[in-house]
């Protein structure tokens, strides 16, 4: 699999970054990732901006343009053979480093950030999940996505925990728990209840990261005539719903059929997730014939 890194294409195996880069050491970079279908990228200049605003509250500058980091997605994308696939993308950038200065406090702009674009194919995985519905785990009080939740940075570290925890008992996703016990988000992902015809999603100021998917669902449920509202939600919330699913730029839309061995619902897929998942289905066929071959 080749790799963009700092301006060239490399075979993932040689690709090398310093030992003094402060993504490395310290968590200090910025990340997004999306998909790509059959070999183009949906929402790229949106991500990017999010990419850029996110940097720039770490005051780390992005190198490359939107139409430069176009090119390099649709030539990792050819080189790779993955133009009639769909394909996870994770754009990177890391502070860089110096090794006479490893915890550079001041004067950081004359430190050259990390750039680096990876691709990897979609799990088959996911379209059964999409299909059949998932199972999540409520984790304990406490267990947020770390102190600048509405970042998304390389400090990702408690989600990994998350996730981790999710695989040792069974669940596809994680449902993340604030200090005061409302419900957050996944570990991976935003979280949407339906209750009585009605959708509501945790609010993002409760210490989230409000994704560009949570977004989209937002403006197709609005779209739909569908009642949908960002409010505190609590475990019994989504214990006592009558749908559940989790939204996430790779992963889409999946049904939560079950919660701790417990069914959401009557622990399938219900009509109103299967409502937003064509509505989703739709969006991105619309985009990708009309927005051209990516470049």
């Amino acid at each position: 699999m080749l790799v963009y890194l700092d301006g060239e294409y490399l075979p993932a195996e040689r690709a090398r970054i310093s030992i003094w880069d402060g993504g490395f050491l310290y968590g200090d970079g910025v990340y997004t990732s999306l998909r790509l279908y059959s070999g183009r990228p949906l929402d790229l200049p949106a991500h990017l901006e999010r990419l850029r605003r996110h940097a720039a509250a770490l005051e780390l500058p992005v190198p490359l343009s939107d139409a430069r980091f176009a090119a390099v997605v649709a030539r990792l994308a050819a080189r790779n053979g993955l133009t009639a696939a769909d394909a996870r993308l994770r754009i990177t950038v890391s502070r860089g480093g110096d090794a006479d200065d490893p915890l550079p406090l001041r004067d950081l702009e004359r430190l050259r950030p990390t750039v680096l674009v990876t691709l990897a194919p979609v799990p088959p995985a996911f379209a059964a999940w999409a299909r059949d519905g998932i199972a999540a785990c409520l984790l304990a009080p406490g267990s947020a996505r770390g102190n600048l939740p509405h970042l998304k940075t390389l400090n990702a570290l408690p989600a990994l925990l998350a996730q981790r925890q999710a695989a040792a008992r069974g669940c596809r996703e994680a449902i993340l728990v604030s200090e005061d016990g409302h419900l957050l988000e996944g570990s991976v992902s935003n979280l949407f209840l339906a209750r009585d015809g009605r959708l509501c999603t945790p609010a993002g100021d409760d210490g989230l990261l409000a994704g560009r998917t949570r977004e989209r669902v937002l403006t197709l449920a609005a779209g739909l005539g569908l009642a949908c509202e960002a409010r505190r939600l609590s475990p019994a919330d989504l214990l006592a719903a009558d749908e559940a699913f989790t939204a996430s730029s790779v992963r889409e839309i999946l049904p939560v059929v079950g919660v701790d061995e417990r069914p959401v619902g009557e622990g399938r897929p219900g009509p109103l997730t299967r409502r937003i998942q064509t509505a989703y289905r739709e969006l991105v066929a619309r985009e990708l014939a009309g927005g051209g071959p990516a470049r």
